[in-house]
């Protein structure tokens, strides 16, 4: 009860991210979305579907979400070649990022499997004109169970990535929803009765640091953030 109580009393929160350096249009030539899907929440499961739809092609590069609650850290078995990028963890929430190159008879879903039940959500993020043997270019992933959730910096190695920040607490309520800045894309917003996760984009003209992506207000509890670096594919930057 006390939470919940907490939560009441936060519901003049409005979260806000700061991403002042960067600029969500793809004018780098890098990398794009193509379409995203979510899962909503499924209570004491011991897998998670994830569907990209039907009019993916063989090529294109998909983007997992995986985010798993409770107060273990079970196994969790990826589908067949997807590769993990990255997985980040506080006692309550997970989130576990993978990508998988798109193949010609692949089917439109694929599905995680945790070794005891846990509640779990999650979305995925088609991508096209990506590097896909290798498109992961660099991450970095925090976690806290109070204050403002960051995605810390990363060095990026290549010019025009596209920047992943995908953030996921087990903090929610009415009007707690994150409002986003104009300069970044929001790919996912969801609010649910408990938790919420979202993820955004954003593009990097040259490479080098990113600027850490930090919501304004704080969560009262468990979070985790991350960035992640696309690596474009063969094609040529606009010109200036």
């Amino acid at each position: 009860m006390i939470r919940y109580a907490l939560i009441a009393a936060a519901a003049v929160f409005i979260v806000a991210c700061n991403y002042s350096s960067q600029t969500a249009e793809n004018t780098v030539g890098g990398a794009n979305i193509v379409s995203s899907a979510q899962t909503p929440m499924v209570t004491a499961a011991t897998s998670l579907s994830l569907d990209w739809g039907p009019k993916a092609q063989a090529g294109q590069v998909a983007i997992a979400d995986v985010l798993s609650y409770g107060g273990s850290k079970p196994t969790i078995a990826a589908p067949a070649r997807w590769q993990l990028i990255r997985d980040d963890s506080t006692p309550t929430t997970r989130q576990s990022l993978y990508w998988h190159e798109i193949q010609a008879n692949d089917p439109s879903n694929a599905t995680w499997a945790f070794s005891e039940p846990v509640d779990a959500q999650g979305a995925i993020v088609l991508l096209d004109n990506v590097a896909s043997a290798a498109p992961v270019d660099m991450t970095s992933g925090s976690t806290g169970n109070d204050g403002k959730p960051t995605a810390k910096s990363v060095a990026t190695t290549a010019d025009g990535d596209l920047i992943l920040v995908a953030d996921a607490t087990d903090f929610s309520g009415p009007g707690l929803g994150p409002t986003m800045p104009t300069n970044v894309n929001s790919v996912v917003n969801q609010e649910a009765t408990s938790h919420e996760y979202w993820i955004l984009t954003n593009y990097q003209s040259e490479n080098g640091n990113t600027e850490d992506a930090t919501c304004s207000t704080p969560q009262l509890f468990n979070w985790v953030g991350a960035q992640v670096a696309i690596k474009r594919g063969v094609a040529t930057p606009p010109t200036p």
